[in-house]
């Protein structure tokens, strides 16, 4: 290293929740794709949400948060099968109305009609969340499985993540490789290079997008044994 050079300093993964912003996650090992997410969350949220897309035929070849039994009870929800998180048609704009007062401007029915159209159970924690009063973070883990489901525009991803932002819900989507256009809606994109558990080690954590102010910086890569927040997240299970 040159004489006076400075080590730069390893960004903190409790930073991503500094401010409303959502976080996409991508990498080609679902096993430490969960493990890097189940860090993020914790580290800006002592009781985050879990979403995890999956059905009978998804089993996780290796334990994972879910299975390690490190989401508390009542923040972990799981579907059924996939499709219980694809999103709903459009509501019908007369029971719209019903609800919401004529007066209302553009912006507000266009919030309304967003939040209708996603699934169920994503409304159910949003639900939980507001009852809380208090801004939380959420991971929704193996979101690839409905990916096709989803618009794939930035424009069309970013009125989805509105909709968590408002709730409030700071979001952390993950997805295994290959990653869509539209994650560029997400204001952090990071991709996990990592070829599996056993050797997470090895893995690095390189940001492909991030806010201008934030403590990390665009392509440089980030060894995760060098992410404090990271290491619990690899524990022996």
């Amino acid at each position: 290293m040159p004489p006076g050079a400075q080590i730069a300093a390893t960004p903190a993964l409790s930073s991503l929740g500094r401010r409303s912003w959502a976080t996409f996650l991508w990498g080609d090992s679902r096993p430490v794709l969960n493990r890097v997410l189940y860090a993020m969350v914790s580290a800006n949220d002592s009781s985050p949400f879990w979403l995890d897309i999956r059905g009978p035929a998804h089993a996780a070849t290796e334990p994972g948060p879910v299975e390690l039994g490190w989401i508390a009870r009542d923040r972990l929800f799981l579907t059924a099968e996939p499709s219980e998180a694809r999103p709903q048609s459009a509501a019908d704009l007369l029971t719209i109305s019903s609800v919401i007062r004529a007066d209302e401007p553009p912006q507000v029915l266009a919030q309304f009609t967003d939040f209708l159209r996603l699934p169920p159970i994503a409304q159910e924690i949003m639900s939980r969340v507001a009852r809380t009063e208090t801004c939380h973070a959420m991971a929704i883990a193996n979101s690839d499985r409905v990916r096709r489901d989803y618009p794939t525009t930035v424009e069309g991803v970013r009125r989805v993540i509105d909709v968590f932002l408002a709730a409030p819900i700071l979001p952390f989507f993950s997805a295994t490789s290959p990653p869509g256009l539209g994650r560029w809606a997400f204001d952090f994109v990071f991709e996990v290079r990592a070829k599996d558990l056993q050797s997470w080690k090895e893995g690095v954590l390189v940001p492909e997008k991030a806010p201008a102010e934030s403590e990390f910086a665009v392509g440089r890569g980030i060894p995760l044994t060098s992410i404090p927040e990271m290491v619990p997240a690899f524990r022996p299970s």
